[in-house]
């Protein structure tokens, strides 16, 4: 399965590929289509466009793609994804952090999207993929006016702005000046939740997370 799930959104599918009982020969959306994860969302000149029905869908793809992305079992991956959701829920950073770091204990280099990318997007993909399953708000390489911020992840109470660095490109120490010198957080602060700045060393080898600071 393809693990970017934002490609399903708006997917054209022409109306041929579509009618088919065949799920084998149509790909992954026709496949998604008709087990009811994807719905028409509209039409045009025999194009059907495709997407991800509601916020409940989207979680209960990312839970199904986290395990085959993390190579952990469902078991593994299910009890650290409830204490991560609920740590962040209270803004108890060492125990988030703490399960954020069992669940990419490793990146494995296996799978053959990852084999495609390099290691800071790898852990941005599995991250993203991580947050999106606990059922948070995540972006992604956010655009603000002073930079580029590696992702943002939003609970009901906190906005936790995330800077990641490969120990050998500066790690925790060189994430936490960006998220200072370009003021990463300062966009959020008109929102009543608490905004929180965190600087993220990831081990540059695959080895998963290294160290972290809130940064103020």
């Amino acid at each position: 399965m393809e693990i970017r799930l934002k490609d399903f959104e708006n997917c054209p599918v022409d109306c041929d590929t579509l009618e088919t009982s065949d799920v084998t020969g149509g790909g992954a959306e026709l496949f998604l289509y008709q087990s009811g994860y994807l719905t028409i969302k509209g039409y045009m000149d025999d194009i059907y466009l495709l997407g991800i029905p509601n916020y409940e869908v989207r979680k209960a793809l990312y839970r199904i793609v986290l395990p085959a992305l993390t190579l952990k079992t469902n078991a593994q991956v299910i009890t650290t994804q409830n204490m991560l959701l609920y740590s962040l829920k209270l803004g108890n950073l060492p125990e988030a952090m703490k399960c954020l770091k069992a669940l990419i204990a490793d990146v494995p280099y296996s799978n053959k999207k990852l084999a495609s990318m390099d290691m800071e997007e790898r852990y941005r993909l599995i991250m993203s993929t991580i947050f999106n399953a606990i059922g948070c708000r995540v972006e992604v390489e956010k655009m603000i006016a002073t930079g580029r911020i590696d992702m943002v992840v939003e609970t009901t109470q906190y906005i936790y702005v995330l800077e990641l660095k490969l120990s050998d490109n500066g790690g925790v120490d060189a994430a936490a000046e960006q998220i200072r010198a370009k003021q990463y957080a300062e966009p959020f602060k008109a929102d009543k939740r608490k905004v929180i700045a965190l600087a993220i060393e990831l081990d540059d080898r695959g080895k998963g997370l290294v160290d972290w600071k809130e940064v103020f």
